[in-house]
């Protein structure tokens, strides 16, 4: 009897130790920051409420990010899921501090677009472009002091 649980224990433990040092492993090399990213990311920009916000005075132009939304797509089950940070170029600081305010209405209002779509629209890049304007329009609906006038994907992961 022990022989048996011996026979089958051992093999499922070893399964479980593999999936476990295979998960590590991918998100140390492929999830990680590059710390040349991080040092630059720090350096240049100042922290805003949910997203940061950079461009200095007299620059004539300044970044804001939103960082990190992730999003289930349409009929996928909760299996797939698109992880998106946006940079948004404004060409006032007043436009950036709104921004700021608003983070959380936007950063809703994002999510909520984007897990509408289904997953062929958000994996083929020939989408691309009528995403980029549906979310710089979805943006500048919530902005009075100004709008957004391009938004860059920063990041665009879709697994």
């Amino acid at each position: 009897m022990k022989d048996k649980i011996v026979k089958i224990a051992v093999p499922v433990v070893a399964v479980i130790v593999m999936v476990f040092a295979s998960r590590v492993l991918v998100q140390k090399l492929f999830f990680a920051p590059n710390s040349q990213e991080v040092s630059a990311a720090e350096a240049s920009s100042h922290k805003g409420q949910g997203g940061e916000h950079g461009g200095g005075e007299g620059s004539g132009y300044g970044f804001y990010m939103i960082k990190d939304l992730i999003i289930n797509p349409a009929n996928s089950g909760g299996r797939r899921h698109l992880m998106v940070t946006l940079g948004l170029e404004c060409h006032s600081a007043a436009v950036q501090e709104e921004l700021a305010m608003k983070d959380p209405q936007i950063r809703d209002n994002l999510i909520t677009l984007l897990a509408g779509q289904e997953i062929g629209i958000l994996a083929d890049i020939s989408y691309r472009e009528k995403i980029r304007k549906s979310l710089l329009k979805a943006i500048n609906y919530y902005l009075k002091e100004g709008k957004v006038e391009k938004l860059y994907f920063v990041e665009y992961v879709f697994q």
